[in-house]
């Protein structure tokens, strides 16, 4: 029952989710400068769509925490693939467009993809939460991480490849966070108030406001497809990479397993690549990044 209950929970963060990066990419049409801009980070600040999605987030990152309380990372992570399910035709609707063969077809191939990828790679339910030590490795690695994924994006010549290391970061932000908020439940469970004061708690907080941004900076510029499609590859690996390097949890897929997640990446990163078509006349990725 406890399963099932994380499940539903995952669903319902996978929906709030959704919500939020809708927003966000309606936000990113009306501030469509890079963030990096003298001015920019203020006006998207004031803009009602940022709070709007915020709450979403905040929705988002509850059900999270009600989901890995019930059921292991390696079962609420692969969730994540609804969002494209949701998100992409959600937010055509919005736009006043149809989805177009293309995007149906790109989100397909990277929803199979993910899935397939993550049937071979992630773990069993074995497992149980950071270390203190683990804890900050985990914050500040991640936190470094994604600095420098930030400043080389800042750098990109085009705005497609901006948006894909932003939104890469983001995912990772994402994934790595549902770890430490795992680890930040138990600990606050067990020790009660002073609980608070375990890295994983400052770790998640950092991290997830990061993750944020990270991901609102990578709709700029582009549709949502594409950004959405790696943030949702990129967050259940990271997941996984620190599930079985810090968290004690099995690598099941073995050899072929790896050679099975290099096919599925390569197909992934095939739809990813359709997600980008223009749509309606309008270019999707080839436009070149503005100055930062």
């Amino acid at each position: 029952m406890g399963i099932w209950l994380g499940i539903v929970f995952g669903v319902l963060s996978c929906a709030a989710y959704t919500a939020a990066a809708v927003a966000q990419r309606r936000l990113a049409v009306r501030v469509r400068a890079p963030l990096t801009r003298r001015g920019e980070l203020a006006a998207l600040l004031r803009h009602p769509l940022w709070w709007v999605s915020l709450v979403f987030n905040g929705g988002r990152a509850g059900f999270q925490v009600a989901a890995v309380s019930f059921a292991p990372l390696t079962v609420v992570q692969p969730l994540g693939v609804l969002v494209l399910v949701f998100g992409i035709p959600w937010s055509a609707r919005l736009g006043g467009r149809r989805v177009g063969r293309e995007e149906w077809r790109g989100a397909a191939f990277t929803v199979v993809a993910l899935g397939v990828l993550l049937a071979v790679t992630v773990t069993g339910g074995q497992g149980g939460v950071l270390s203190d030590t683990g804890s900050v490795v985990v914050g500040l690695g991640t936190v470094v991480l994604l600095a420098l994924t930030a400043w080389a994006a800042g750098r990109a010549r085009t705005a497609a490849w901006r948006s894909y290391l932003l939104a890469g970061a983001a995912g990772v932000a994402f994934g790595v966070s549902s770890a430490t908020v795992k680890t930040a439940v138990a600990v606050i469970g067990e020790t009660g108030a002073v609980g608070v004061l375990h890295p994983s708690v400052a770790a998640t907080a950092v991290i997830a406001v990061f993750g944020l941004f990270l991901a609102q900076a990578a709709y700029q510029g582009m549709d949502i497809g594409a950004p959405l499609g790696i943030t949702t590859i990129a967050n259940p690996v990271a997941a996984a990479v620190v599930g079985v390097a810090f968290m004690g949890e099995a690598y099941a897929g073995g050899w072929w397993g790896g050679a099975v997640a290099v096919v599925c990446a390569v197909l992934a990163a095939y739809g990813i690549r359709l997600l980008t078509v223009p749509q309606n006349g309008a270019p999707a990725d080839a436009t070149k990044a503005p100055a930062p």
